[in-house]
């Protein structure tokens, strides 16, 4: 692929990721030129478009009626001259729809092998006291191939040409030709020290290597010179790519005008951290944190407690329920999660006020990086994903894996041990009771009851059952005390994690992906104009 091929994709690369962010004319223009260069590729690449141009009176006709060996041009005392474009095509080359394309009309056809492959115009003068004149010309010159400009030794330094033309396409050096006419009206020395200074109001123009020629199309002399670089301009087919180069290169320019030198470059760790500490605060994390406290010690109290007390735990209010944030033993889908009810948070206003805070200082900062006018696409972006933090911070929370249910194992054996040492406590009491009916109320002989040192078995299993059930029930709380700390950190963890991840994905990313537009765009102007 050609660098011109690979620079027209790269200017629409660049129109697609600018488009609502700079100069809403330099988009169209750029839009109009890629339409236009896109068009000019789909017809006659095998023909070049070479207009002529020039002031009334230069001579432009009779150079045209001089290259094309005809007197098709109007030319001498019949003014005004040519009133409206006139193209001939030399050569076999079917130009019908190049030339609808240029819209127009006035076409001719020669057959001048030495000029086969060229489309030569007559233009309307270029300074033409009649407007539709001058708009015709102005129209042509923005999507012929090649310039032939015709001037003459009295208005080569005018201004309409200098300051309304050659000025204005100082980058198309590359398909401009200028044609010094009547040259043999001057001396040698005349015409040596006008070709001097034309060539120096050029390279003032900013052109600046400017091709010449001196002819005169009155007596011939340089026309055969001036048909020899037309016949190589054809020959390297090269001219139409070179004009629609320089047209997206111009493009392009105006483009960089508004890009800026700088890569915007990305936001990192340190901003997901700005704005999920912001989260963290809406969220209530804290709150939560100690909720999942105080809830695991209850819980963990009232399933490895005194079996006989575990009802009172029925009258504890849990925190993380009235949260909405019961995990235990929790066996829902992440879709099922995704439809759990809102949390019962209230956000407090410092806590708002915090992540409003955050948001701008972060849109700030990416605005910063950027131009002006793109920078403007931030301010929309960080208002639009503030307003919707609030049902993701939410949702996050409801979404995310406290780790309650880590940790709590062993639980479920110390209910078993508490209620084997309850049954052994329940049947000492009933053995006693039992012997105490039967020699109270019966007046039957007491059982005979083992004894252990002093005290009878069924007074041990009371014992026993119950200082083992109070031990035990003892450590168990200490051990969850630790391990509700623990949850209540890991809780903590996870729900930063959780903010991260939206703080990324709702805010951060946008804001990259945003950056990462503007930088692509900035390379691919680079590798344009470079």
């Amino acid at each position: 692929m050609t660098d011109f091929s690979q620079d027209f994709i790269r200017l629409g690369e660049v129109v697609e990721a600018c488009e609502g962010r700079i100069d809403p004319g330099l988009m169209d223009a750029a839009r109009v030129t890629l339409d236009r260069v896109g068009q000019r590729l789909s017809l006659s690449r095998d023909v070049t478009v070479i207009a002529i141009a020039g002031a009334t009176g230069a001579g432009k006709s009779s150079i045209f009626n001089a290259l094309t060996r005809t007197a098709l041009a109007e030319s001498g005392v019949r003014r005004p001259m040519t009133t409206k474009a006139m193209a001939i095509t030399f050569g076999n080359h079917d130009t019908t729809d190049l030339l609808d394309w240029l819209q127009i009309a006035r076409r001719h056809v020669a057959v001048g092998e030495d000029l086969s492959g060229i489309v030569l115009v007559d233009l309307a003068d270029n300074d033409s006291i009649a407007a539709d004149h001058r708009e015709e010309v102005d129209r042509l010159v923005e999507v012929v191939d090649q310039f032939l400009w015709v001037v003459d030794p009295q208005k080569y330094a005018d201004a309409v040409l200098h300051e309304g033309y050659l000025q204005r396409f100082a980058d198309y050096g590359a398909v401009m030709t200028f044609v010094l006419n009547q040259v043999d009206k001057l001396s040698p020395t005349e015409m040596s020290d006008l070709e001097k200074d034309l060539e120096r109001l050029l390279v003032e123009d900013g052109i600046a290597k400017p091709t010449i020629f001196s002819v005169s199309a009155m007596t011939g002399a340089g026309i055969d010179v001036l048909r020899k670089h037309l016949v190589t301009i054809a020959s390297e087919k090269q001219a139409h790519s070179e004009r629609l180069h320089a047209d997206l290169i111009g493009q392009a320019k105006a483009i960089n005008t508004q890009i800026g030198e700088e890569e915007a470059g990305s936001l990192g760790h340190s901003q997901v951290n700005v704005i999920s500490t912001a989260c963290m605060e809406v969220a209530g994390a804290q709150q939560i944190s100690e909720a999942v406290r105080v809830s695991v010690a209850q819980r963990g109290a009232s399933v490895t407690g005194l079996p006989w007390l575990a009802w009172i735990s029925k009258f504890r209010v849990d925190p993380l329920a009235r949260l909405h944030l019961d995990q235990f033993a929790s066996k829902k889908s992440k879709d099922e999660v995704k439809e759990l009810t809102r949390t019962s948070m209230v956000v407090h206003p410092v806590a708002r006020a915090r992540i409003d805070i955050a948001m701008r200082e972060l849109s700030d900062d990416a605005m910063g990086r950027l131009p002006d006018q793109w920078g403007h696409m931030m301010t929309r972006i960080a208002k639009e994903k503030t307003a919707e933090l609030s049902d993701a911070i939410d949702q996050a929370v409801v979404g995310t894996d406290l780790g309650l249910n880590q940790g709590r194992s062993w639980w479920n054996l110390v209910r078993v041990l508490q209620w084997f040492l309850f049954v052994v406590m329940l049947g000492g009491l009933g053995w006693l009771a039992l012997n105490f009916v039967v020699v109270s109320f019966l007046g039957l002989p007491e059982f005979v009851t083992p004894m252990i040192g002093y005290l009878p078995v069924p007074t041990w299993m009371v014992l026993g059952g119950f200082v083992s059930g109070l031990i035990l029930a003892g450590v168990s709380k200490m051990i969850i005390w630790v391990g509700a700390k623990a949850a209540a950190t890991r809780a903590l963890r996870n729900l930063r994690r959780s903010m991260e991840v939206i703080a990324n994905e709702i805010v951060v990313s946008p804001m990259n992906d945003e950056l990462h537009r503007h930088d692509e765009a900035r390379r691919a102007l680079k590798e344009i104009l470079h």
